[in-house]
């Protein structure tokens, strides 16, 4: 199985030369080192193969320090951005802070130190001022991906080539289970990463007649894409009809869809109103100033979350099932403090 630090000598040789990869003024080898986790020895040791296998890399010596350039890099032209632009870049990039300790991350990182490399000391001091102007304050909690780096590289790959992943992983409930599945992409919801495929009989099953599946990342133990077994996503499938606004991404359960009715209170009616939970919602104001939302959803679990997050300012009205959910959920909260 994939697991982290079993990264052949060809593969890290790889990712040193990504590293190199779009900075037209090379960068310090021990800072490429520092990013694929090697040694700058070993680092140096990859670059000699790397131009040994026809690479032009070019390595001095400055400060007393090695020093690696791409040469084919200095080919590129150079990309200009505006303070706005520069601005939403930062922005952006410090959403994916959630996701510390994953690839993403990493990649949205080396993209801006490309970026930067391009900028004049100005603009480099001004970006860096840019930091206390924009703040994301992520909600309920993040996800640790602390050593899973290289369980997420394997489903990427997966996803992006279209090989079939084997993995071990641990359910809700700590039971650990393995089994084969074609990823078919990626979903990030509520600050944390979930794979989405086909749950697979065997490496080689037809992909077309799985059943689907869903996986929260941090769950996976081991995982590994198949370089042998290739898959073709089935031209039905649609990433969208398994994601459902607010409600995350959950596969539909037997008994659905359910067509859902909330009412909220006249005190959170503009709130609830005033934001898109769901691409089915209908919204109905009622004339003490209450409102009714009615949507179609695949899954009950979520949209009974949904609910009691509101606490007195929701009430569910349809179907019977979400009802009986609900009132139920309350009925062993409200037993914890009899």
């Amino acid at each position: 199985m994939y697991r982290k630090g079993e990264i052949g000598q060809v593969a890290r040789a790889l990712r040193v030369l990504d590293a190199l990869r779009g900075f037209k003024h090379g960068r310090w080898v021990s800072e490429v080192a520092s990013e694929v986790g090697a040694s700058e020895r070993t680092v140096r040791r990859d670059i000699a193969e790397l131009q040994d296998a026809g690479f032009d890399i070019e390595v001095s010596r400055r400060d007393n320090r090695s020093f690696a350039c791409l040469a084919t890099e200095r080919t590129y032209s150079p990309v200009s951005i505006t303070k706005r632009e520069r601005f939403t870049l930062l922005a952006v990039r410090s959403v994916f802070d959630v996701l510390q300790g994953t690839p993403f991350l990493d990649d949205v990182r080396s993209v801006m130190l490309k970026l930067e490399q391009r900028m004049s000391d100005a603009e480099k001091a001004e970006l860096a001022s840019f930091g206390e102007r924009f703040v994301y304050m992520p909600d309920h909690g993040t996800k640790s991906y602390e050593g899973k780096d290289d369980i997420i590289d394997a489903i990427q790959t997966g996803i992006m080539s279209r090989k079939v992943v084997r993995y071990r992983y641990t359910g809700a409930r700590g039971r650990a289970r393995e089994g084969y599945f074609a990823p078919f992409g990626m979903v990030l919801y509520r600050h944390g990463l979930y794979a989405l495929g086909a749950q697979l009989a065997d490496a080689g099953a037809d992909v077309s007649s799985a059943p689907m599946t869903m996986f929260a990342i941090e769950r996976f133990v081991e995982a590994e894409h198949l370089r042998a077994h290739q898959f073709a996503v089935p031209a039905s499938f649609q990433m969208r009809r398994a994601l459902h606004g607010a409600f995350g991404p959950h596969l539909g359960d037997p008994t659905g869809p359910h067509d859902v009715v909330v009412e909220f209170s006249r005190e959170r009616a503009l709130l609830a109103s005033s934001r898109t939970w769901h691409p089915t919602q209908t919204i109905e104001q009622l004339r003490d100033g209450r409102v009714r939302i009615s949507l179609r959803v695949p899954h009950l679990a979520p949209v009974v979350s949904w609910i009691l997050e509101w606490g007195p300012h929701a009430r569910a009205l349809s179907p019977t099932d979400l009802v009986t959910q609900v009132k139920t959920e309350l009925d062993q909260a409200r037993a914890l403090y009899d």
